[in-house]
């Protein structure tokens, strides 16, 4: 697995660490090579990134690293700039594995998260692919079926008492101008 994750708020409930393909570097580095070759430009530029890109694709291997946790799907990724992706668990309505002949010419595959209201989050050389995907289906299930019920607070009940105090007061007042 790449980077380690920081422990948070969001990653509380870790059940299965996102694991990533070291294949997913030389997927990037093609990928990208071929990207410059279309124009001249680039051409001129590969001269640099031949070298280079393979060092910077390496490094954002490195500090790529995923969960699902009881609640979400945490990403962390970027090497100079970075991002942290949740994907609340219960707004996930598909998630998609896509493979085609560049992919599986490189043995990776590219999973794709839909959600409701916002783009689709997509990640590409997830190990173990169909156990991260049933698992992650089984887990919003769970979810959506049986939604957290969450105790009202110690402080809530207090303001509740406080208000009862406060009506009884008021009431006591009231039936005793009335006598």
């Amino acid at each position: 697995m790449g980077g380690r994750m920081a422990e948070g708020y969001a990653d509380k409930g870790h059940i299965m660490a996102v694991e990533f393909d070291r294949k997913i570097i030389v997927y990037w580095w093609i990928m990208a090579n071929l990207g410059l070759l279309v124009t001249v430009v680039g051409i001129i530029a590969m001269i640099v990134w031949i070298p280079f890109g393979w060092i910077v694709h390496k490094k954002q291997f490195e500090h790529m690293s995923g969960a699902l946790t009881d609640r979400s799907i945490n990403m962390r990724m970027g090497w100079l700039f970075k991002k942290q992706q949740n994907i609340p668990l219960d707004k996930l309505t598909d998630v998609s594995i896509h493979e085609g002949p560049i992919l599986n010419a490189f043995g990776v595959v590219r999973m794709q998260f839909e959600t409701a209201g916002a783009a689709p989050f997509i990640l590409t050389g997830v190990k173990n692919s169909d156990q991260f995907r049933d698992l992650v289906l089984q887990q919003r299930d769970s979810l959506v079926s049986t939604p957290q019920q969450s105790a009202p607070s110690d402080d809530s009940n207090d303001v509740l008492v406080e208000i009862r105090d406060i009506l009884q007061q008021i009431n006591a007042n009231l039936t005793g101008d009335e006598e």
